[in-house]
């Protein structure tokens, strides 16, 4: 059958949303893939790796990967040749503060001149700026900014992206953002998971106690009701939200069965890596200054530890123990932590870089974070992450001969076109053989 290129629709809309517009066929073979790299479905599964291979997508997921040589008759499949190009599944960036308004420009100039994270937020900085300036924001200009953002994001490769709460830090002002962010998720063409992060940091204008009882007995209980979000999480950390505060929130989330996120031990090591073992939570976020118990602790507990080297880069911190980690067989993701203020970091790429150079990371390892361990971290390892039968079709190819360009050579985007749901979602316009119009 004839063949046609993927057109570039980078820039182009569809009606209601400000997003990329996409192409579905039903039916869609990937063939002549030079390397095509997968986690197995499994925790411990090796990386697969795959040359010259096939790939065929019926109805939104997987039905066949595998060696071209072996590969099914496609029938009146979509053919799309991939010679000289890597698939892999679609990222996941399972942290990120990513609506919000204004930026944080002048504290960044601040730390390099040797101020401390801490000392910024001391003196009246930090999240509070970003909560006020947010506060003071139209929400057309959230979502417009938001919108630009998830672009980027999509532009990238990511498939799968998880979005917090936590600089409205009042009621209606949270309510405001999970709407926003409810929108986003209805109008995106990616995954987009939710989550509730009313504990971010004590409000500048509110009582410390008023606002943890709203968060419990108001806010949880509504949020979860309304559908508002998959998940809560709470900055476990010396002078924001103590072990036995963020015990009471965890715990209000438990009984409205909402899933747990923890920032855990970023800056200081009180325990909340224990803590998010205890609630088997989906993810302990960060774990600069993580202790041997809170790393025992996790190791039995299912829970995810996710790693955000941009973080510790931007703030100029130790980066946290891999190798300790994942001795103890704890699965590990990275993530960006996109925020304005400690790591305005968009790239998974960059991140994978510094995991690979300053924590030892492999380059499969860095694979694996970034998609099913990162899925794992948001309750979806059982339906995006790997690129096998039966899964959703989120995948990327990259121009790229292999995975190792993405971590080797981060400033470049490789990106050629990215798959969500079996939707053609981007094309950069490169020389990709496809038969849609």
């Amino acid at each position: 059958m004839s063949t046609r290129r993927i057109p570039s629709f980078r820039f182009q809309h569809r009606k209601p949303a400000h997003y990329l517009c996409f192409v579905m066929s039903e039916t869609v073979f990937i063939k002549n893939i030079a390397q095509l790299k997968t986690p197995g479905p499994d925790l411990h599964d090796p990386v697969i790796t795959l040359s010259n291979a096939g790939i065929l997508i019926e109805n939104g997921r997987i039905s066949w990967v595998g060696p071209m040589e072996k590969a099914p008759v496609p029938g009146s499949a979509a053919e799309l040749d991939a010679t000289g190009q890597t698939v892999t599944p679609g990222l996941i960036d399972c942290h990120t503060h990513l609506v919000f308004a204004g930026d944080r420009s002048d504290e960044f100039i601040s730390r390099t001149q040797g101020a401390t994270y801490e000392e910024i937020a001391a003196a009246g900085g930090g999240i509070r700026t970003t909560v006020l300036k947010t506060r003071s924001a139209s929400s057309t200009d959230l979502l417009r900014s938001a919108r630009h953002r998830i672009r980027r994001w999509i532009q990238q490769g990511v498939t799968t992206l998880e979005i917090k709460t936590g600089y409205g830090l009042e009621s209606e002002s949270e309510y405001r953002l999970l709407r926003i962010i409810d929108q986003l998720k209805n109008e995106s063409p990616i995954d987009i998971s939710p989550t509730f992060m009313g504990a971010h940091d004590i409000p500048p204008d509110i009582d410390r106690t008023v606002w943890i009882n709203q968060i419990i007995q108001d806010l949880i209980p509504a949020i979860a009701m309304e559908n508002l979000a998959e998940a809560v999480d709470v900055f476990c950390e010396k002078g924001v939200y103590t072990i036995g505060e963020s015990d009471r929130i965890l715990a209000a989330a438990r009984k409205a069965g909402l899933a747990i996120k923890v920032h855990a031990d970023e800056l200081t090591p009180i325990g909340g890596a224990s803590l998010a073992a205890r609630y088997q939570a989906w993810s302990a976020d960060h774990l600069l200054c993580v202790t041997d118990q809170g790393i025992r602790d996790l190791s039995s507990s299912g829970t995810v530890a996710v790693l955000l080297p941009g973080t510790a880069f931007y703030l100029k911190k130790p980066f946290a123990p891999l190798s300790k980690l994942t001795a103890a067989g704890i699965p590990v993701a990275l993530a960006t932590d996109f925020n304005p203020g400690s790591c305005p970091m968009e790239s998974l790429s960059m991140v994978m870089t510094l995991a690979a150079l300053y924590m030892g990371m492999s380059a499969d390892d860095c694979l694996k974070a970034v998609t099913t361990n990162a899925a794992r971290a948001l309750g979806r390892h059982h339906v995006t992450g790997c690129l096998l039968p039966g899964y959703r079709a989120d995948l990327v190819i990259w121009n790229a001969p292999d995975w190792n360009h993405l971590i080797y050579h981060p400033s470049v985007n490789h990106t050629a076109a990215v798959m969500a749901q079996g939707r053609w979602i981007f094309s950069t316009g490169e020389p990709i053989e496809c038969p849609f119009h």
